[in-house]
């Protein structure tokens, strides 16, 4: 190995290769996933805490892969305190990631049949296109390194995991050779490679992607209808069940009536930018606000950010007073929109009619 390679001479995988902590969060390194989920648990303390009960544990909720049942209870141990599961402040209520949920769960995408066993255009869509611009961006690379690489056979796939393995590495231990071994203009191809995965498999490119965000987010609609909660509401999901929520919203649409990303070039202009929409702890917050204007008269907002960024659906007018707020109204009407716009859930994902119809879980 020599050149940009030369550092494989002595470097060691960062976990046991024979008993891999795969799809764990890391729990050392300034990038640690248990830090990071107690430090985003003490911000939205700092920001959210006057809306906590004084007399009732505050319900909250995961889905029940391992990974991310544990970030919602660092979570917990930054916004409730170390002692939330001993003193009653809080209840985690975990969600299985079952098809016998049908509606009423925080991963639409194993409950949605259609999605699933749609090769074609279902779940794998994603893994379709990026097998297009794969080999596309990979040539040159492996062209550049094969030379350095002391007789290994490259392949499209190896350049792919070589460049993932820069951000897994700096995650679990803080810094990663790797990263060096590309160069900028290649990073931007890898960037555009995992845009079009996550566009597709369940982002605004995906036809099932709009029914399946819906779901939650018209079950968080009828939260901020309802006037008499003042509560707040916690969720902990995959980044999969991050993006349809996106192509429902319709923030971070093309600019084109039909959805798509070429696979034969990169677009440099396109809004979807999955380290903007999913970075590791990203996270998606709705607002509540409620104000006296004059005597007697309340008037209800919603805002919405995305990983602390303040973003406004598009076609809804904004309202004057608060910046980016939306009339509580208009987000209702707008939500009800996506349905006529998407179909509905049970319909488009062919969810039996014995099956949950909606989210039922989410109240304190």
């Amino acid at each position: 190995m020599r050149g940009p390679l030369s550092f494989l001479k002595s470097w060691t995988y960062f976990t046991n290769p024979g008993k891999p902590a795969f799809e764990n969060l890391t729990t050392e390194g300034p990038y640690a996933g248990t830090k990071q989920a107690h430090k985003t648990g003490r911000t939205l303390r700092s920001r959210y805490g006057h809306l906590v009960s004084r007399t009732r544990p505050t319900r909250f909720w995961s889905c029940s892969s391992p990974r991310d049942v544990e970030t919602a209870r660092h979570f917990a141990h930054g916004f409730f305190g170390p002692r939330w599961e001993t003193d009653g402040s809080a209840h985690l209520q975990i969600i299985p990631e079952a098809p016998r949920q049908g509606a009423d769960t925080l991963t639409p995408g194993d409950t949605c049949f259609r999605y699933r066993t749609d090769d074609t255009e279902g779940h794998d869509l994603g893994y379709h296109k990026l097998s297009y611009w794969q080999p596309l961006f990979a040539q040159p690379i492996i062209e550049r390194l094969t030379p350095l690489s002391g007789g290994v056979l490259l392949t499209p796939v190896d350049i792919y995991s070589m460049m993932e393995m820069c951000g897994f590495e700096i995650l679990a231990r803080g810094y990663s050779p790797w990263c060096a071994v590309f160069t900028q203009d290649e990073w931007l191809q890898f960037e555009y490679a995992r845009d079009l995965l996550h566009f597709y498999r369940a982002g605004p490119g995906n036809q099932y992607a709009g029914a399946m965000g819906w779901l939650w987010l018209n079950a968080t609609q009828e939260l901020m209808s309802n006037h008499s909660s003042h509560d707040v509401y916690f969720s902990f999901v995959h980044d999969g069940d991050i993006a349809p929520l996106m192509a429902t919203l319709q923030i971070l649409d093309e600019h084109a009536l039909i959805q798509e990303l070429p696979t034969d070039r990169m677009k440099e202009d396109r809004r979807w930018r999955t380290s903007d929409v999913v970075p590791m702890g990203g996270r998606v917050v709705f607002e509540r606000i409620t104000c006296e204007h004059d005597p007697g008269e309340t008037r209800r907002y919603v805002r919405l950010f995305i990983n602390d960024a303040l973003m406004k659906p598009p076609g809804i007018p904004a309202a004057r007073e608060i910046e980016h707020g939306l009339r509580l109204r208009d987000f209702q009407e707008f939500v009800e929109s996506r349905r006529d716009v998407f179909g509905d859930f049970q319909d488009v994902c062919m969810i039996p009619l014995t099956a949950p119809s909606r989210i039922t879980f989410l109240h304190q």
